[in-house]
């Protein structure tokens, strides 16, 4: 297809939502994107499944891309589609203790289901590749929150406290960690480099 009957194609993702049209929007969004597969076509589509609350897709879509570590738009884009199943998960919840079962279903249609731990995690791990400190505990205690019988998000705020040579703040966090869940493997080798490290520090 030539480039100015591809540039027509973004011009109706445009104008579609400009008029709230976002099945329509993300119907093009996706033939663009499928021609191109270019960065800010990739962009684009996830942006008009964001705006037609699909927040799987969306974040997946954001995720795959190596962009993501590298440009700002994706990394928020991709937070907002967290977020936003976050507050879906949420009010799933509160319909479900109110036996409004239709509308809980329908609110777990729309968020991340059992990938929404490890995304808030992989959300936060992109940050600590780039040494974005704040922003990968705000990934890791996110997850904590919504997922307090999860071990994985204390686990990882410990890594980030042991990258920053916070050695005793790691420790207490993998004994939290040790605490949920003795069974994993990985929380007893964080514990043993914490434990290499704090000896270095002591007979220094």
């Amino acid at each position: 297809m030539r480039e100015e009957e591809i540039e027509k194609l973004r011009g109706l993702v445009r104008d579609c939502v400009s008029k709230h049209l976002y099945s329509s929007a993300i119907f093009f969004a996706n033939e663009v994107a499928a021609l191109t597969n270019d960065p800010a076509d990739v962009y684009m589509q996830a942006q008009a499944l964001f705006l037609g609350r699909h927040y799987r897709r969306p974040f997946h879509l954001l995720n795959s891309s190596k962009i993501v570590l590298r440009d700002l738009r994706f990394r928020y884009l991709a937070a907002k589609c967290l977020i936003s199943s976050a507050i879906c998960f949420l009010r799933g919840k509160a319909y479900e203790a109110l036996g409004n079962c239709a509308q809980a279903r329908l609110c777990k249609a729309t968020n991340l289901d059992g990938t929404f731990a490890p995304a808030w995690i992989g959300y936060g791990n992109a940050f600590a590749a780039q040494e974005e400190g704040d922003q990968a505990m705000l990934g890791y205690r996110t997850a904590a929150c919504l997922f307090p019988g999860c071990h994985l998000p204390t686990l990882y705020i410990g890594m980030e406290y042991m990258r920053t040579h916070s050695f005793k703040l790691a420790e207490q966090f993998f004994m939290q960690a040790k605490t949920i869940c003795p069974s994993d493997p990985l929380v007893y080798n964080e514990l043993g480099v914490v434990a290499y490290h704090m000896k270095d520090v002591w007979f220094t």
